[in-house]
């Protein structure tokens, strides 16, 4: 239904939120409803009619369409492509972006550093790329989200099937005893 066409990527960006929803209820490892994911609801409804008393629909609203161009159809929902798709090499599979909009995205550019080090506060990956140039500075990057999200739009040559998919998915196990980075670190220190 989608394919490559304009009309077909565009929609699915801007429906992209819920498609974001739906994908839990696919995943066999994770629950999609347990009690934090309600109590999370609740939170949210709370706080959202809070918006709506003290403030008025108009603020309810501007938040609404606030979050649809933070991950939708708008340069920014550009990250959800730069982070996964095979847009500038077949033989890299995830990307980061390096431009002046992760100072108002909270560097959430940086995802390749970010997956190497997922434990590294958001703020300090500016930090880890730069004190690791040998790792990040060979790699492919995206430095516009703006030429991204149209190039996405625009090339036909670029379709929601250019993702790479793991052979070995979920064979980690949610029981796994895996260390977060700080852990590994502190255990080498005291070693």
């Amino acid at each position: 239904m989608i394919n490559n066409s304009f009309f077909g990527k565009a929609l699915w960006l801007l429906l992209f939120p819920f498609f974001q929803i739906a994908r839990t209820f696919r995943l066999k490892e994770i629950r999609a409803v347990d009690g934090w994911i309600i109590a999370n609801w609740i939170i949210q409804v709370t706080f959202n009619v809070a918006i709506w008393i003290f403030f008025g629909p108009k603020a309810f609203f501007f938040m609404l369409i606030s979050f649809f161009f933070s991950v939708g159809l708008h340069p920014l929902g550009a990250r959800w492509v730069q982070e996964h798709y095979l847009t500038l090499s077949k033989d890299q599979e995830t990307y980061s972006y390096y431009g002046p909009l992760n100072a108002v995205a909270f560097n959430v550019g940086y995802h390749n550093e970010h997956h190497d080090f997922p434990s590294v506060p958001w703020n300090k990956l500016p930090r880890l790329k730069k004190e690791a140039p040998a790792f990040y500075d060979n790699l492919f990057a995206h430095r516009s989200w703006t030429k991204l999200f149209f190039r996405f739009l625009f090339d036909k040559s670029i379709t929601l099937y250019d993702r790479t998919v793991r052979n070995e998915r979920g064979k980690v196990k949610l029981t796994d005893e895996s260390k977060p980075d700080w852990e590994i670190v502190r255990d080498k220190e005291i070693a």
